[in-house]
């Protein structure tokens, strides 16, 4: 995380535990895994995260809590929070490197703004394979599409508004 931080790169908030079945349980719930995971990359990093990403999505379908109680609560510590536009691995479906990569990239063209749902964990190895292919082949686009970092002023991409 100080990496991250140290990089120059948005540091944001995914969850503290990822475990759906708590963190929706309760909105009460929802604040302490959110609360843990802000004071934890407080500490490490010094940097208060403003950003924040609903594990499955502002639109999951798990969650006995109103997402718009959480994402009022969101709002009220002084955070957004961000979905997704375009899906790069989040399928149940083995997908190779390159597929992610062709994927991403035939949906870039459809937003003004893309927010690439991608995943770096121990089943995704084909995600860690296609990120260098992928940042490659969008620096290499010539219409001026940019990666650029989630800030305070990017649009806001959401499922549910709130």
């Amino acid at each position: 995380y100080r990496r991250i931080v140290e990089e120059g790169h948005t540091l944001g908030m995914h969850s503290y535990s990822h475990e759906y079945e708590n963190i929706y349980a309760s909105l009460e719930n929802f604040q302490q895994d959110v609360g843990m995971l802000r004071n934890y990359l407080y500490n490490e990093t010094g940097v208060g995260s403003k950003f924040y990403r609903f594990p499955g999505g502002s639109s999951n379908k798990v969650s006995d809590t109103d997402i718009e109680d959480m994402t009022a609560y969101l709002n009220a510590m002084g955070i957004r929070y961000f979905d997704w536009n375009i899906t790069g691995d989040a399928t149940g479906a083995n997908v190779t490197s390159d597929e992610i990569v062709e994927r991403v990239m035939s949906q870039l063209p459809l937003h003004q703004v893309a927010v690439v749902l991608m995943h770096d964990a121990k089943d995704k190895r084909a995600t860690v394979d296609a990120l260098p292919k992928l940042i490659e082949a969008i620096q290499g686009m010539e219409d001026g599409t940019l990666i650029l970092p989630i800030t305070e002023e990017t649009m806001l991409i959401q499922h549910k508004s709130g």
